[in-house]
């Protein structure tokens, strides 16, 4: 083997693990999980509002949705691996960030006395979940590149 074979196939593992970190991150910022997870933070908002029997049906139905999404995003998935410290740090950052914005929300939303704050305070935060993954996107590529564990 010359030293061009191993510089060749040196650069042709690197091509496939940057394909494989672009899979990872474009599996995991996909829209159609992202729209079934900004509908189930509104919806988990807006039985708030609602009354009591209710309320429960429909915190049962979206955590079953968030239960059979969350399987199938798994099951569906072009690369499984092990997502790095970072990775799980910063998504948890994200998801306080979209916590303190739904709070905000509805704390704004009930000083100013409007009807159904949950609803209101839910459809700020569906669209806060929207914005987030797709204004993360790249700094978590940028994260996964960094750790490249895969």
């Amino acid at each position: 083997m010359t030293s061009y074979d191993a510089q060749t196939a040196l650069d042709a593992i690197h091509h496939h693990q940057e394909q494989t970190r672009d899979a990872y991150v474009r599996h995991s910022s996909s829209l159609p999980y992202i729209l079934v997870t900004a509908l189930a933070v509104f919806s988990f908002s807006a039985s708030v509002d609602l009354p009591n029997p209710w309320r429960t049906l429909t915190l049962l139905t979206v955590s079953g949705l968030m239960a059979g999404m969350l399987f199938v995003h798994q099951r569906r998935a072009p690369v499984r691996r092990k997502p790095s410290g970072a990775e799980w740090a910063f998504s948890l950052w994200v998801g306080g960030v979209v916590t303190v914005v739904l709070v905000a929300a509805l704390i704004g939303a009930r000083l100013l006395e409007l009807p159904n704050p949950g609803m209101i305070a839910g459809a700020v935060a569906a669209i806060a979940t929207l914005v987030a993954r797709y204004a993360t996107r790249p700094i978590m590529k940028a994260i996964t590149r960094r750790n490249s564990n895969v």
